[in-house]
């Protein structure tokens, strides 16, 4: 499960790796995308609401570019991700729902450098809805016993664009899957050619770390949360 905060943050951050899971691995790949991405433009023609519409069928595309079998789109406002109940539910169920192995998110955490508040929000709330929420049915338990949804602990977290990488993954034959997600976002990336060399510039820098041609890094969590039977009593 890929929970990133706008329309195209993922695909740049670990859409080499999906891409390589999903098709060699036959990974089942859920992307949540938490913002609408309303604001992601510097066109003051265009209104907010459709500009949401384009980057919606833009994600969809790029998704399946990666080779995710289903993206579910949250609807909050672009810069407007809040640590709410409302966030931490919606997070919850999707685990639950789809009771995935591996989380990947933004890392929420930096000492060097600074980044937008919506990924923050979106790592921070991914990684508590995984390790504090989801698995117990005594949050949010209407989903338990009115959905019929079941609890879940899910075992690691793969955090991209952190400052300290502690694992990597040889995304070598999979640039042009990157690429082309991210090329999916047409109305953010007006210069094709730039940004596939970009991509190619940043898994060689990163493979380098790695002694790899090319490569995406990532810092792991890994929950040890355990399955004590009593979590599951009220499923």
């Amino acid at each position: 499960m890929v929970v990133t905060p706008h329309p195209d943050d993922c695909e740049g951050g670990c859409g080499g790796t999906l891409s390589r899971w999903a098709r060699e691995a036959g990974t089942q790949v859920l992307v949540v995308l938490c913002t609408n991405g309303d604001k992601g433009t510097s066109d003051r023609q265009i209104a907010p609401g459709r500009l949401a519409e384009i980057r919606a069928a833009e994600q969809r595309a790029a998704s399946e570019a990666m080779g995710a079998v289903e993206t579910v789109m949250l609807g909050h406002p672009d810069g407007g991700l809040e640590d709410s109940l409302l966030f931490r539910s919606q997070l919850v169920r999707e685990i639950r729902r789809h009771q995935p192995d591996v989380l990947f998110c933004i890392d929420p955490y930096r000492s060097v450098s600074h980044t937008h508040r919506d990924h923050r929000m979106s790592g921070q709330v991914a990684l508590d809805a995984a390790f504090t929420y989801a698995w117990s049915y005594l949050h949010f338990s209407e989903q338990i016993t009115a959905e019929g949804l079941r609890p879940h602990s899910v075992g690691e977290a793969y955090l991209w664009g952190s400052e300290a990488p502690d694992v990597y993954v040889d995304i070598g034959g999979y640039l042009e899957h990157k690429a082309a997600a991210l090329l999916s976002h047409v109305s953010q990336f007006p210069d094709p050619a730039g940004r596939r060399e970009r991509v190619a510039t940043g898994a060689t820098e990163t493979g380098k770390t790695a002694g790899l041609p090319y490569a995406e890094g990532f810092r792991r969590i890994r929950f040890d949360l355990g399955t004590p039977a009593w979590r599951y009593l009220h499923t």
